[in-house]
């Protein structure tokens, strides 16, 4: 168990694969306890540290979607995948580190988190004037961002 905090896991591994990992070290008892464990399902909190383990889990281990249904042999495997069955696992630094597009990527999504000045109109968007005529735009002409839907399906309501 001490491998496991040395690398940083115990802090990201769902309930599930703790508990999976000291069945496998420990008695009976241990195992029965896993067994019910996942018979009776995950809570809220099992849950909730499944998504966040979902986030840092390395792409080449074959996650499920939530830990409904999860059997025994499914958490050691898991278990092994992610190189804990070993005496030496890889740490999560080495799992986290993202390489420049993903930096990139990253920072995109957080700069587009910015609300920023909620009654200036987004720099994105189409101008509604016109494009040909200067005139007015009728309900039933196409609409003038150039989405190809009448203007009073698109932005005329």
């Amino acid at each position: 168990m001490s491998n496991l905090v040395d690398s940083g896991w115990a802090a990201w591994l769902p309930f599930e694969l703790l508990e999976a990992l000291e069945a496998r070290d420990g008695g009976s008892a241990a195992r029965r306890s896993l067994r019910q464990r996942l018979a009776a399902g995950p809570s809220q909190a099992d849950r909730e540290r499944w998504d966040r383990f979902a986030l840092v889990c390395p792409s080449r281990v074959d996650l499920p979607a939530s830990a409904e249904g999860l059997t025994t042999e499914q958490a050691e495997t898991l278990l092994d995948q992610l190189g804990l069955l070993d005496g030496d696992p890889e740490s999560v630094e080495l799992v986290l580190t993202l390489d420049h597009e993903d930096v990139r990527e990253l920072e995109a999504i957080r700069s587009a988190r910015e609300i920023g000045d909620i009654a200036a109109p987004a720099a994105d968007m189409p101008s509604l004037e016109p494009r040909f005529g200067g005139g007015k735009v009728g309900r039933n002409d196409p609409c003038p961002c150039g989405s190809g839907k009448k203007f009073k399906r698109c932005h005329g309501s």
